[in-house]
């Protein structure tokens, strides 16, 4: 069935069906339990600890690029940031054990063994924030208790020449009515990445006046301890009360080169250079939830939650001319740090057998600070000048919603949601040369609608329609420049906030069609569309002499693209899964072609295969990932351009007996080099700038040794 045909379906049976409700349920998808995904009206993909597991993965973005939609930014095989429908920049919504996660927060610092499930929310619903305009990644920490666990594991990776040792723990056990578990992860990660870039300068002829290149190395090494504790208490009438901790502790320090070649005209200011960041990272997150049984089979869900996220650390840029004497030193001392406090309910009330309501609130508050000297020197050591640029910003939420899940008959079910929230972010400067204060407030009204039609043959046909948001990150709001140490022009400039920033609304549609073949099997064909109002771009000017680029809301644009799944146990030895996902986007104020997004990935595909040997002892199996780059238009004047990623991974698991096990991967097998480029044409038509850079890729081996005491 082709996709039009797919939402034309759907839309007839949402026009001639009722409307109604009964409380959604978060849906569990694995290849053993595909029934669940067949029954439920709200729909996620979930992915469970065995299958995170399964290929030995040493990043999260590993396990994430295999499932359907999904795409990761970046060199292959070191990881970056993860997009749904091609599109990451705020699209995406990143989501810890159901609540947002702070700005500034990376993927990197979850560790796979750390992690119970992971949910892939293609539609909007009521419950969760509408700040996901592609969807929404709800990743789950490890809460699940069994009685007398110890289980341990120690893993070694290298790449490109260097190891990452790491060692992890689970412990859990019940006492009566207490339950306790707790996961830790201790990682020392080192890293070697050369790369090039090649930068020239044309004139109207097409004549090369500038051509230089730049051999550029990155090296460092991060420490790190993840803690995941939880405790459970079953209190008298049935009510639970239930604390869960997270605490990621790291150490960061990197070194980064640059030795500068000038092949036709001058050099840069600094040819060559060494810069040095060291920092410290801490996250730390707490949850408090208590859920209380009422009469008629209510239930009131509440939860307090307070966060902490912190970073101090040093950055010493040291110029040199050609020779590689001193020319100049930037030396810089930054602490941003974000705390929050969030406090959410939920009352669910049955009504009948078949309908239930729940309504809600979401409310936080969360404070940003951050301390910024930069103090600059001279060939001789002298300060020549600097720049103080501190700020502190609270940022408020407040969300009130409403939900209703509706089994109209045994074969159509409906849910409908409302959300109303409203934000608000106030700034100040610290200093006097510092950026200007902000106050600003805007509120969305988001409505949700999912439905489900199961046909005679149990496939499946779903409609959702939701409308959803994406506000500007604090970080794109205040207007203070970002400065680059070496070589502003029109390819590499400087970056600054806009405080006129407004958030980008959007409608959309999903449509699905799900085939189901039993034990597990399943055929799935989706499609989607967007409409987006105040869509955020990138403005390159020049300002002070200097090229800066900047947000801007700019117009509207639309985005649709398909989707195909394919999960096939072929056998008890064999399970066969492919995927793809094609996605197109134009934006009506950039001329085309090219018009696209930025940073947009058309197309995804995967294919992958388990197969086991006779006695279960051994299996085997891998992956073969493919992410399509090409051109994307910024503006009439600037163009961008990245390269396909192929990356190949295979893994084998030996079950050594019931207690031990022992897996070997490697991952981007096909070491595809990486290649990222930016063109500037002058609006008058007097020449160009491109700059292209290339970086080689090295494959990973990483060894696990798992045991349960």
């Amino acid at each position: 069935m082709q996709p039009h045909h797919i939402a034309a379906s759907l839309l007839l049976i949402a026009a001639s069906a009722h409307a109604a409700d009964s409380e959604p349920q978060q849906v569990k998808v694995s290849g053993q339990r595909a029934d669940q995904r067949q029954r439920e009206t709200t729909t996620s993909i979930v992915v469970d600890h065995d299958e995170i597991m399964r290929q030995g993965d040493q990043t999260l973005a590993d396990v994430l690029k295999r499932l359907p939609g999904i795409s990761i930014t970046g060199v292959p095989g070191r990881g970056g940031t993860i997009s749904m429908r091609g599109l990451g920049n705020g699209y995406t919504q990143i989501m810890l054990n159901g609540e947002p996660v702070a700005a500034g927060f990376s993927l990197d610092a979850l560790e796979p063994e750390t992690i119970e499930r992971i949910e892939i929310m293609r539609s909007a619903t009521a419950e969760f924030s509408n700040q996901a305009v592609a969807g929404a990644i709800n990743i789950i920490l490890k809460k699940t208790v069994k009685r007398g666990q110890r289980a341990f594991s120690a893993s070694l990776a290298r790449q490109a020449g260097v190891d990452t040792p790491a060692l992890s723990a689970t412990l859990s056990d019940q006492d009566g009515r207490l339950a306790y578990s707790l996961a830790a992860t201790l990682t020392h990660k080192r890293s070697e990445a050369p790369f090039t870039d090649l930068e020239e300068r044309r004139d109207a002829t097409g004549a090369v006046l500038e051509q230089r290149r730049t051999q550029k190395t990155e090296s460092g090494h991060t420490d790190a301890l993840t803690l995941a504790p939880r405790l459970n208490w079953t209190l008298t009438g049935g009510d639970t009360l239930t604390w869960t901790g997270f605490a990621n502790l790291r150490r960061v320090d990197n070194v980064h080169g640059e030795n500068e070649t000038a092949l036709i005209g001058p050099h840069s200011e600094y040819p060559r250079s060494v810069a040095n960041f060291v920092a410290n990272f801490a996250m730390l997150r707490s949850d408090l939830n208590w859920t209380h049984l009422l009469e008629s089979g209510a239930k009131l869900e509440t939860k307090l939650g307070a966060s902490s996220n912190r970073r101090s650390g040093t950055f010493d840029f040291n110029g040199m001319d050609s020779d590689g004497k001193p020319s100049g030193r930037h030396h810089v001392d930054s602490g941003p740090s974000e705390t929050s406090v969030t406090i959410s309910g939920t009352y669910r009330h049955p009504v009948g057998e078949r309908h239930a309501i729940a309504l809600g609130w979401d409310a936080s508050r969360a404070a940003r600070s951050e301390d910024r000297n930069e103090t600059l020197f001279d060939a001789s050591g002298a300060q020549t000048g600097g720049s103080n640029a501190d700020y502190r910003a609270n940022v408020n939420r407040l969300a009130l919603f409403a939900q209703d899940e509706w089994q109209v008959t045994p074969h159509y079910s409906l849910y409908l949601g409302l959300r109303h929230e409203r934000l608000s972010t106030a700034s100040r400067a610290e200093a006097a040369n510092a950026p200007d204060a902000l106050d600003l407030r805007s509120q969305v009204w988001s409505p949700s609608l999912q439905s489900r039609y199961e046909l005679p043959n149990k496939d499946v046909l779903r409609l959702a329609i939701s409308r959803t948001y994406k506000a500007p990150p604090l970080v794109k709001l205040v207007p203070r420049r970002y400065t680059n140490d070496n070589n502003n022009n029109e390819t590499n400039p400087d970056e600054q906030g806009n405080p006129n920033l407004r958030p980008e609304l959007a409608w959309g549609m999903d449509a699905a069609y799900e085939h189901y073949l039993g034990a597990g099997a399943l055929l799935s064909a989706s499609t989607y569309v967007r409409r987006i109002r105040d869509v955020t771009l990138t403005r390159l000017f020049q300002q002070d002499g200097e090229w800066v680029e900047a947000p801007f809301n700019s117009g509207n644009a639309s985005v649709r693209g398909i989707e195909l799944e394919a999960k096939l146990p072929l056998s008890p030895k064999l399970d066969l899964r492919a995927n793809l996902a094609r996605n197109w986007s134009r934006v009506d104020s950039v001329p085309g072609p090219d018009n696209r997004l930025e940073n947009q990935v058309p197309f995804t595909a995967n294919l992958g295969a388990d197969y086991r040997l006779p006695g279960a002892a051994w299996t085997f199996g891998g992956n073969l990932n493919y992410q399509a780059g090409g051109p994307v238009r910024q503006s009439a004047l600037v163009q961008m351009n990245t390269s396909p990623k192929r990356e190949l991974d295979l893994y084998g698991l030996w079950k050594m007996d019931a207690k031990t096990q022992f897996r070997i991967s490697a991952s981007n097998l096909l070491r595809q080099q990486s290649s990222e480029s930016h063109e500037y044409v002058n609006e008058d038509g007097r020449g160009r700038r491109y700059r292209i850079s290339q970086t080689p890729t090295s494959a990973t081996l990483r060894i696990l040794l798992e045991h349960q005491l």
